[in-house]
């Protein structure tokens, strides 16, 4: 259960979309277009200033950025799907890869269209593919150096520190502050420990494993998942029998075939 790839999951991915379309229509978001397209209108990069009319140039401008948002969107969600916050420099490529691959077509295309001045054969396909890689791959930095990849934010507890919550969070009945520290199968059940007790959910352990981004862990059996800042300790009972410690006082079974990445982490020499 605990062996999961970097794989496309629909469920995930349904719930990355919706998460990340859900600010589309946010003030923040109209005001940035809105900014974005003025500018490209009153200073006309590519040479669209010296091509296209104020018209024509503010229809191209609109039309170019509103499509490069949806397309930013649909590739913020695909990677958050495929690479969560494991890979943040994976994400950030892809990221921009993808959406110069899906937008500059697009682009070429409408200024072929729009632009009275320039012809087909004087757009280049690949100039403008590199373009849109480069501008987008930086706004995926920037949005993660100043903290927008964190996807369901933080929250004090207790007045006193950051607890970063997750999209599993948000299935708990007591959301406020709790930590959550592991996860383990019952059935088709999840029991999930956090620092306030025990809570069970409907949900396949490998779903709610995804859902713990960005907070890290690791499984150490096939049925259990810990959180990294919540375990405190090893334990060798006999000769085969290996259990981690965590902070709420939880013996969790270490199993063989999970050993190693115990040793990866550090937790086991």
């Amino acid at each position: 259960m605990c062996d999961k790839g970097n794989e496309l999951n629909w469920s995930d991915f349904r719930n990355h979309l919706v998460e990340t379309f859900s600010t589309l229509l946010s003030s923040v978001t109209l005001l940035t277009v809105a900014v974005s397209i003025a500018v490209a209108v009153i200073a006309g990069p590519f040479g669209t200033y010296e091509t296209m009319p104020l018209a024509a140039r503010a229809t191209y401008w609109s039309m170019a950025i509103f499509s490069g948002l949806l397309v930013a969107y649909l590739s913020r969600a695909t990677m958050a799907t495929v690479f969560g916050k494991r890979r943040p420099i994976l994400f950030d490529l892809g990221g921009g890869l993808m959406v110069s691959v899906i937008l500059a077509p697009l682009i070429w295309g409408l200024r072929a269209w729009m632009d009275p001045v320039l012809k087909l054969q004087q757009l280049r396909l690949l100039s403008i593919a590199l373009n849109i890689f480069v501008i987008s791959w930086c706004i995926f930095i920037l949005r993660r150096q100043i903290g927008l990849e964190q996807p369901a934010g933080y929250r004090r507890r207790d007045g006193d520190e950051d607890v970063p919550t997750t999209r599993l969070h948000r299935r708990l009945s007591d959301l406020e502050g709790v930590e959550i520290m592991r996860l383990s199968a019952n059935d088709h059940f999840v029991d999930v420990s956090t620092d306030r007790g025990v809570e069970t959910l409907r949900l396949r352990l490998g779903d709610a494993i995804d859902e713990m981004d960005p907070i890290e862990g690791i499984c150490t059996h096939r049925s259990h998942w810990v959180a990294l800042s919540a375990v405190v300790g090893v334990e060798q009972a006999g000769a085969n029998k290996t259990f981690v410690i965590l902070r709420n006082g939880d013996r969790v079974p270490v199993s063989r075939k999970y050993r190693p990445r115990l040793v990866e982490a550090g937790l086991l020499e």
